[in-house]
């Protein structure tokens, strides 16, 4: 349960914002986005469920609360001078974010929604971010569209490999997997070319996470260089 600072107010605790966002952060880490509720929070810190209306609007506003906390917990490396080109600051961003999402799996929920996404501290980590760009000689527009288009791609990959974790389904679904089906060669489904991948040693790369996310941001840093060659 998470502590709750002494003082004056509810029944002799001293009720804070931060209090709230670290157990609503907590529930959220261990039982999943849909098991939040003011009342759940409430009964983790031991204090009345309207207490925590005089800290925070609704369940909306503290989501925001509690995606702005979990950015400061992941700062990016905005005052390392070591890290300045676009390639460190895109190898800074994909490894932070990557951590972040396995560590917890909600905010990739949470940082679906515009609202949540781009609160303070994301949209400082988006500045810097976007910077290194600029050094490919495009313009802040497009700088900006680089950065943002990495970090669609790892919260994309990072959505799949959360799936199961957010559904919390009671019963997971006995269906199998088809494209691990086609690459241990147990599936004919009619897509010829599918089908050869089994004969790929590489072919099992295809179904790792981090792997996809490090192809992808192969395939768009190529793009990036190649893009600012045409501008």
């Amino acid at each position: 349960m998470a502590r709750v600072e002494k003082g004056a107010d509810t029944g002799g605790a001293k009720l804070t914002l931060s209090a709230i966002v670290d157990a609503a952060i907590d529930v959220a880490d261990r039982d999943g986005i849909g098991a939040l509720s003011m009342r759940r929070i409430a009964d983790e810190l031991g204090v009345g469920a309207m207490s925590l209306y005089r800290h925070v609007d609704d369940k909306d506003t503290l989501l925001q609360q509690m995606s702005e906390e979990i950015g400061r917990r992941f700062p990016y490396p905005v005052d390392d001078p070591g890290i300045g080109s676009w390639r460190e600051r895109v190898r800074a961003a994909v490894d932070i974010d990557w951590e972040l999402y396995q560590r917890h799996p909600w905010v990739v929920l949470a940082y679906s929604s515009p609202r949540h996404s781009f609160g303070d501290e994301s949209l400082r980590c988006l500045d810097w971010f976007a910077a290194g760009f600029l050094e490919l000689g495009v313009d802040i527009v497009e700088a900006t569209g680089m950065a943002l288009t990495v970090w669609s791609h790892v919260h994309g990959v990072a959505l799949v490999a959360v799936s199961d974790d957010l559904l919390r389904a009671e019963k997971p679904s006995d269906r199998p997997d088809g494209l691990e089906d086609l690459i241990d060669g147990r599936s004919t489904v009619g897509a010829p070319h599918l089908e050869s991948l089994s004969d790929y040693g590489a072919a099992p790369r295809l179904r790792d996470p981090r792997a996809r996310v490090e192809d992808g941001i192969d395939y768009l840093c190529a793009g990036f260089e190649a893009r600012a060659v045409r501008s």
